[in-house]
């Protein structure tokens, strides 16, 4: 593996995990803050209801987020599109009823993600150290440790962006890639939150230079693997059984830059317990002989970590997103003749 950056070099603190006040001290420094002007009427609307479900307990938010997924069943909220993910994945080898039920436990757990977006972020550190565990923490206390970063690898699995919220709140300097969202109120909030996790966001906007300079100074970069990229800008690959465009740089970031690959996934087990779980850290396969291949044959091994995952807890993935929307040359989309659950 090539190692083209002096890690050494920039790496920010001397060792990690440190404490909570230097991760917002970094953070605040480094990420920047948006500003929204005008939209006061909508502005002052999220801000109200945030408050209000941060006044809630624990088991009244669980029973809200529940009852939020128990509507966008009723409604068959993305059916068609669940039916065919699940019969992609699963064929015959599950039941119409067990694919309903996985489709209908997908949505009682985004019905959580909703309300639990609007409320952690907010709660402060007695809710990530009361109630939010990191399981094998070991594991990515020795991989930053090693001042070459950390690439932490999920998906649309349990609680998404919380699972790099614990990261920040345990002593990480952590960051997500992700789009602008066009709504600026809603673009604030999402920045906000992140920011009160102590997870600092980085745009497509010079997104490689970012990625590496944060690299460089030991932070944890959080991605999601089962987004489905635009031709051009993913490479396809294997995702449970069927080809789809995933992203395609991450491998290219490991070769040049030496950061440590572990997969990883945050999860709801009751009103006030949720977990993050960390794997072991991925092994680099190498294919000296032919660069390109090496790359592919790492996205895949990544992909498989988190295909693992998925299948291990398929009623926490995000069923209802057209994960197999981008097709190869040749192929139907899958999605122009959808079925009813």
């Amino acid at each position: 593996m090539q190692d083209n950056c002096d890690i050494n070099e920039a790496f920010f603190f001397d060792s990690l995990p440190v404490s909570i006040e230097e991760i917002q001290a970094y953070t605040q420094r480094h990420f920047l803050q948006k500003e929204v002007k005008g939209h006061f009427i909508k502005r002052f609307s999220v801000w109200l209801i945030i408050s209000f479900l941060r006044l809630l307990p624990y088991w009244l938010a669980y029973y809200i987020g529940t009852f939020i997924g128990k509507v966008l069943y009723f409604l068959k909220v993305g059916s068609n599109v669940a039916s065919t993910n699940l019969g992609i994945v699963y064929g015959d080898t599950k039941s119409a009823s067990e694919k309903k039920a996985i489709y209908r436990a997908s949505l009682l757990n985004f019905g959580r993600v909703i309300i639990n977006y609007m409320r952690l972020p907010f709660a402060g550190e007695a809710f990530w150290t009361k109630h939010c565990e990191l399981v094998n923490e070991d594991v990515l206390k020795r991989a930053v440790n090693k001042k070459k970063g950390v690439i932490l690898v999920g998906g649309h699995i349990g609680m998404w962006d919380l699972a790099g919220g614990k990261v920040g709140m345990s002593g990480y300097p952590a960051a997500v890639v992700s789009k602008s969202i066009v709504d600026p109120v809603i673009d604030k909030l999402v920045t906000t939150a992140r920011t009160a996790m102590n997870m600092g966001g980085i745009e497509t906007k010079d997104t490689m230079d970012q990625i590496f300079s944060g690299l460089k100074r030991g932070e944890s970069l959080v991605l999601a693997l089962d987004q489905n990229m635009k031709k051009g800008k993913g490479a396809f690959i294997d995702w449970m059984g069927k080809k789809a465009s995933s992203v395609k740089s991450i491998a290219y970031i490991v070769r040049e830059s030496g950061a440590a690959v572990i997969p990883g996934f945050m999860i709801q087990l009751g009103p006030k317990t949720f977990k993050l779980i960390l794997g072991d850290e991925l092994a680099w396969l190498e294919s000296p002989e032919d660069l390109e291949k090496e790359l592919m044959m790492n996205n895949q091994n990544q992909a498989d970590a988190v295909q693992k995952i998925i299948l291990q807890y398929p009623e926490h993935w995000l069923w209802i997103y057209k994960r197999w929307k981008v097709c190869p040359d040749g192929e139907v989309n899958p999605y122009k003749k959808n079925e009813m659950v």
